[in-house]
């Protein structure tokens, strides 16, 4: 519309500077229309003069790689010996990738590359291998974790906002190689945004979701944005829907502004601010209760947290829970397949009265439990 009014507007103008000019007669007059001719030239030369370029997502994607990639190391487990089937011991190893979020030595990754380590290494884009101990983690709440290893000649990420993160923006997933330990990418889009996702009795949520082409080995990677800063954490690739029916081209990560509060905090004073009540972890202190699970242990109910082990001097332990105990609800919220054990617990804050049922031998009763943070002490770089 505004295009529109605007043209009769210029004529107008344009007519009563040619009269204007006729009435000044002469040299006068030759001037003032040479003048409009020479503005009128300039203007269509400068419309037609080629714009500088401007490095869409993709180029910009390209070209702030080797920055990104030089603060991503892949991490070395080893794992307590196990045995084959003959009983003879074997070695067990993991092996995973993690972001350098700070040049004093802390490497982001995920809880599940590090679970039951006895020796973790982190080996640089240089190849060089740095021993490193596990410092904090967020599990099973996020699948995220930091670790201390030596910080010297250590490129740090840039960790950028997740929130600006859409649909159809380009990325990349810098992970750890699958043959080799050399940095490899793989690109994609961001697919969607904000979701929650079931893994292994919790639901994970506000995660990124990606379709580059994430692989084993890729856990801990980062993922990339169009300016080279990390936006997420790859966490898991989904090989199944909830249906069973295979997917390709579905990886899902933990957005950075889920991550970023647990590492400015251990950053800041060494632990993660979490508070924890001792049989929150998954496979270490409880295992959600299924209907084949109850039937095996004679328990009359299909679901719930059955308590394999409790923290010693942990909330859980002081209030009087034993390994056995099924916990079937939380402040009056029961425990079932929407609402797992660990969800329900993830608002709770450090100081807080947090009422659990528990079910034992029978008879059911309301426990209290205030959930605190469990301080790990920094150890010095090795």
């Amino acid at each position: 519309m505004r295009a529109i009014i605007a043209t009769p507007v210029r004529i107008v103008g344009l007519a009563m500077l040619c009269l204007a000019a006729g009435a000044l007669g002469g040299v006068s007059g030759a001037l003032l229309v040479n003048a409009l001719d020479e503005d009128a030239q300039s203007a269509r030369v400068a419309s037609e003069a080629p714009a500088t370029p401007t490095p869409d997502a993709g180029e910009r994607l390209r070209l702030s790689l080797p920055e990104a990639m030089d603060a991503v190391v892949s991490i070395l487990v080893d794992l307590p010996p196990g045995e084959t089937e003959a009983g003879q011991p074997t070695e067990r190893q993991n092996f995973g990738t993690g972001v350098v979020v700070s040049s004093d030595g802390l490497v982001l990754t995920n809880q599940h590359v590090l679970e039951g380590a006895s020796r973790i290494r982190v080996v640089l884009p240089t190849g060089e291998e740095r021993e490193a101990s596990p410092l904090a983690d967020d599990a099973p709440f996020h699948d995220v974790a930091l670790l201390q290893t030596n910080g010297r000649g250590l490129r740090t990420a840039r960790l950028g906002d997740s929130a600006a993160a859409m649909p159809g923006d380009p990325i990349a997933v810098i992970a750890s190689g699958i043959v080799t330990f050399d940095n490899q990418v793989k690109v994609g889009v961001i697919s969607a945004r904000d979701l929650a996702f079931p893994r292994e009795g919790v639901i994970l949520e506000g995660l990124l979701q990606t379709d580059a082409a994430v692989n084993n080995g890729d856990s801990g990677g980062a993922l990339v944005n169009a300016e080279g800063e990390v936006i997420g954490l790859v966490t898991f690739v989904v090989r199944t829907n909830a249906n069973g029916q295979e997917v390709q081209g579905v990886a899902m990560a933990h957005a950075m502004e889920d991550l970023r509060p647990f590492i400015q905090a251990v950053r800041a004073d060494g632990v993660n601010p979490r508070g924890r009540i001792g049989i929150e972890r998954l496979g270490r202190h409880h295992v959600p209760l299924t209907p084949a699970l109850a039937a095996e242990r004679g328990l009359p109910m299909a679901a719930g947290a059955l308590v394999l082990a409790v923290e010693p001097e942990s909330p859980a332990a002081l209030a009087g829970i034993q390994p056995g105990d099924v916990v079937l609800g939380v402040g009056g919220v029961a425990i079932e397949g929407l609402a797992p054990f660990p969800n329900l617990l993830a608002s709770a804050q450090p100081g807080d009265r947090v009422t659990l049922s528990v079910w034992r031998n029978g008879e059911t009763r309301d426990v209290t439990v205030e959930p605190r943070p469990v301080r790990i002490a920094i150890r010095s770089a090795p």
